[in-house]
């Protein structure tokens, strides 16, 4: 049965599809339009517990440990949120590089790990037969791990520590091409690396202290034999996990499938006779495609929750599946919006999420307006998430005059 769920203000009016006793944690989801992007937090009852409008804010938004951490897109940075609704930390790359929106990692020591990308213009003639010789080559992974004091520990250089000229699947001849991107960072049982590759279909496992690869997994260049596969394996993927179990889950988009069809799979992984053995998939009754974007989690339960992607001719699709392959949770996004990556986790602001009470007294009068007039007069700046919590009254991304009525009705009203 399809029910629409009723929403606060402008958020988007997504579906009900299945609401079947799903594991009971808060949906973390960032939703992105032509328009709108919002940030939402969706509680067990699948209300809306908290949300605003977050221009370029918003990509990767998940609970990193005790912290909400998203990216800022504009300023290519991660920021940091406590459980008062402020902004405790920026993280960047290093100078030189830019921060990339598809992974971060939050340690519980306060150290974090940022993915960047960096560009060489390269004599490709004296790597491959008939190389351009002012190839510009696109995509190369920088990946960086710092402490908690922003002093950096580690740092991994595609360029420093894969062989380009193995890549012969791409076109290694034109002039300029893309030669990675990686998608997920996650740290291994050992405390080594695993990253996913999209532009290669593999994920690849490398040494934390000598950057040295230990093994791929699909592509071109798999170390594994993949078995139990009907597909032979996984193709354009996100969001490779190791899971408690030692086995490898990741969201499969499937572009190369034939015929194209996304898809969860999970792998067991024998690191000793390298083979990767299906173990679990789910496929949607619905044959969905995710073309680009998607992701995967597993839940404490056993439980899935899938993220479809961006899909053609529908919105963002949420579905968590039980081991058995019972859909237990599904809602669907009007057909403009789409996600890059939900997750699952309890999350609670330490403060009142009362719209329009800036100053924490429990309720809006006066001295809320005063607030929102100073906010306007002499912060130039991009607005806080607090602030676009609670003095973006019409919710449409920026505080200004529009607020300040709404909040003068809302007074008048109580």
């Amino acid at each position: 049965m399809t029910v629409a769920l009723s929403q606060n203000r402008d958020y988007p009016n997504f579906e009900i599809v299945v609401n079947n006793n799903p594991y009971p944690e808060d949906i973390i989801i960032h939703t992105m339009s032509g328009g709108d992007h919002f940030m939402a937090i969706i509680d067990t009852a699948l209300s809306i517990k908290w949300y605003i409008n977050s221009g370029s804010r918003g990509m990767g938004f998940e609970v990193s440990d005790d912290k909400l951490t998203y990216f800022h897109k504009d300023l290519q940075q991660w920021r940091v949120l406590n459980q008062f609704m402020q902004e405790t930390d920026t993280l960047r790359a290093s100078e030189g590089y830019l921060a990339d929106y598809h992974d971060f990692k939050l340690l519980s020591n306060g150290g974090y790990f940022i993915l960047s990308y960096d560009s060489i213009t390269l004599d490709m003639s004296q790597i491959v037969e008939n190389g351009n010789p002012q190839a510009t080559i696109r995509g190369i992974p920088v990946i960086e791990e710092f402490n908690a004091d922003h002093e950096l520990v580690m740092e991994w250089n595609g360029w420093d520590n894969l062989n380009i000229a193995d890549y012969t699947h791409l076109n290694l001849t034109a002039p300029e091409f893309t030669w990675m991107h990686v998608n997920s960072i996650e740290i291994d049982y050992d405390n080594n690396i695993l990253i996913s590759d999209r532009r290669s279909d593999d994920v690849i496992k490398f040494d934390r202290i000598n950057g040295e690869v230990i093994w791929y997994l699909g592509g071109p260049l798999s170390d594994f034999t993949i078995l139990n596969d009907p597909f032979g394996g996984f193709s354009k993927q996100h969001d490779a996990r190791r899971l408690d179990n030692g086995n490898i889950l990741l969201f499969d988009n499937g572009n190369n499938h034939d015929p194209p069809v996304s898809r969860a799979v999970e792998y067991e992984i024998n690191e000793e006779d390298y083979t990767a053995t299906m173990v679990w998939e789910y496929i949607h009754p619905e044959n969905y495609f995710g073309l680009a974007m998607g992701s995967i989690q597993r839940l404490d339960n056993g439980n899935t929750l899938i993220n479809w992607g961006t899909m053609p001719g529908i919105g963002a699709v949420i579905t968590e599946v039980d081991y058995e392959k019972n859909i237990v949770l599904e809602i669907i996004y009007p057909y403009i919006y789409h996600s890059y990556k939900v997750r699952k986790s309890n999350w609670d602001f330490e403060i009142n999420l009362l719209v329009g009470d800036a100053n924490l007294d429990n309720s809006i009068n006066i001295l809320d307006i005063i607030y929102l007039v100073n906010e306007i007069l002499y912060n130039d700046s991009d607005p806080s998430v607090f602030d676009l919590y609670k003095i973006d009254i019409d919710k449409n991304g920026s505080i200004d005059v529009t607020d300040i009525i709404q909040l003068v009705n809302i007074i008048l009203a109580s």
